[in-house]
């Protein structure tokens, strides 16, 4: 079953509202968009720790 168009683009605006907040994993980093295990994510620039990510659905 294929995800409708328009949910990719509130994923993207979920990743561009976390950019830029403070990592609640560590008292140093900023969020930031990035790629975490291949998905388009958004991890802290510091640590490492993935906020959140999109899983791209299989073709």
């Amino acid at each position: 079953m294929s995800k409708p168009q328009s949910s990719d683009g509130q994923h993207q605006r979920l990743l561009a509202l976390l950019e830029g907040r403070p990592c609640p994993a560590c008292p140093d980093g900023e969020l930031e968009r990035d790629e975490y295990k291949d998905n388009t994510a958004a991890v802290c620039d510091s640590c490492g720790t993935p906020q959140a990510q999109v899983w791209q659905p299989s073709q």
